[in-house]
């Protein structure tokens, strides 16, 4: 697999990560505002990496 592929895949996972800490957060402090904020960025990952899945198999 390509360096560049592999990197951004990393990108994603590790953006994944903070988010979902930072959700938690933001849950703990009933921040409605950032928990919302943080449930899009979630899902917007989850479908950007949804676009990397044909190449996994490869």
């Amino acid at each position: 697999m390509d360096d560049k592929f592999i990197q951004s895949m990393e990108r994603l996972l590790n953006l994944e990560k903070e988010y979902i800490c930072k959700l938690e957060f933001a849950k703990e402090m009933n921040d409605k505002e950032k928990i919302i904020h943080y449930q899009g960025a979630c899902e917007g990952l989850k479908v950007a990496m949804s676009a990397f899945a044909p190449y996994l198999n490869k």
